[in-house]
């Protein structure tokens, strides 16, 4: 009896190591960024000007939204250094959000895989209109996190933004207030599979970036992915869908494939010159939530991703036109695979996201207004592509559109 409880016990951590290996990152990461969760905007700065009659900006400050897992005492924070070369410009700090899930009293996150982390608290982010930059440009971020007990700081990461001027005048060529905006072309090629497992009562973990998930989800996965728009929203032909096969055989769905999607985040601007047209540039970061069961709360009747190991092929619809397709692998205990990236470290994602190729139509889709391949500025904020299949992505951006406003 003794043999056979200590064999059960041994299979038991055998069959947790395993999964911890295949879900996406083993648990319990210390001082580590987590990249996908980063997110940067350079907002402009103004002052009145007397001379013109008006506000004028005087610069930009930058906007930071953070998260870096471990276990981390109270009142600790982050130290954000913005350099041009060796030169730091502007410093930032702010204190976190610290989030111990053993101290939880909902029991699924008690009892999660996912790592202890801290994040951005004030308004989800860390920014000082009081610390101004002067000038658009190419720039280095580093992040620090601060120990609450201690004040003893560490680096954990140096990020590189590419920050753009947008000039706008009044009638007449008078000076206005200047917008500012990072541009992200090369986060067009990276796309971020999430999983949700359900909770109960219809709710599931929250999404990536800590926003609630309610109710009305199609689905337990969600995919990210980055578009460049003159607008504020996608407009989707109609409600968009998917297609799907697993090892090449198409998959049915109950709702005829509907997804639910929503702009997350996006750092936007508007340039307008006297006499001239206006126009806009964003980059958001776009959030799908697919009718896909995984660990749910019942059967939906639409592919359940535990059941149906190999390879996996969406191709999410606008209309008629496929104007995104992600590729990922699932393996035999209904996790996708890692990709390249992510297994050898060079990325860092939350626990259950997975990077997953994805195709981008020749020249771009109707939902895509600019397209610039940018395959040596890497991905999240610079970090350099590592691995063949990375640069792979990196290269696979079409070119379309107005790269920058004027």
């Amino acid at each position: 009896m003794k043999y056979t409880i200590l064999t059960l016990v041994s299979l038991l951590l055998m069959s947790t190591i395993q999964t911890n290996a295949q879900s996406g990152k083993a648990q319990n990461r210390q001082g580590v960024m987590d990249d996908g969760y980063t997110f940067f905007e350079a907002d402009p700065v103004k002052e009145r000007s007397e001379k013109y009659s008006g506000d004028i900006a005087i610069g930009w400050t930058l906007n930071s939204y953070l998260r870096a897992f471990g276990t981390y005492p109270d009142n600790s924070g982050f130290k954000i250094e913005v350099l041009k070369g060796e030169s730091v410009v502007a410093t930032y700090k702010c204190q976190a959000k610290i989030h111990r899930k053993e101290e939880s009293p909902v029991r699924e996150i008690k009892n999660s895989p996912e790592d202890n982390w801290m994040s951005t608290n004030t308004g989800g982010n860390c920014a000082d209109n009081k610390t101004v930059i002067k000038t658009a440009g190419k720039y280095n971020v580093k992040i620090y996190v601060i120990n609450g007990d201690t004040d003893a700081e560490k680096l954990l990461r140096t990020y590189k933004i590419d920050v753009r001027e947008a000039k706008n005048t009044r009638p007449g060529g008078v000076p206005s207030v200047s917008d500012f905006y990072i541009q992200r072309h090369a986060e067009s090629a990276v796309a971020v599979l999430y999983l949700r497992p359900g909770r109960g009562s219809g709710y599931a973990r929250e999404g990536y970036y800590q926003i609630s998930s309610g109710t009305t989800l199609k689905g337990n996965i969600d995919i990210y992915f980055n578009v460049a728009l003159n607008q504020s929203a996608l407009e989707f032909d109609g409600v968009p869908y998917i297609r799907c096969k697993v090892n090449g055989k198409p998959q049915t769905f109950t709702n005829k494939g509907q997804v639910k999607d929503a702009s997350q985040r996006g750092d936007q601007a508007k340039a307008q010159i006297s006499g001239q047209p206006l126009y806009r540039l964003g980059f958001y970061q776009y959030w799908l939530n697919l009718p896909i069961d995984w660990k749910a709360d019942g059967e939906s009747g639409n592919p359940n991703m535990e059941k149906l190991a190999g390879d996996w092929e969406i191709e999410l619809r606008s209309g008629m036109e496929t104007v995104r397709t992600f590729k990922f692998t699932v393996d035999g205990i209904g996790f996708p695979v890692e990709h390249p990236e992510q297994k050898n470290g060079n990325v860092n994602l939350a626990w259950g996201s997975y990077l997953v190729d994805m195709d981008i139509p020749a020249g771009g889709s109707a939902l895509d207004y600019s397209l610039k391949p940018e395959p040596n500025e890497g991905l999240f904020y610079g970090i350099p592509w590592s691995t063949p299949e990375g640069k792979k992505m990196g290269n696979s951006v079409p070119t379309k559109g107005d790269a920058f406003l004027k």
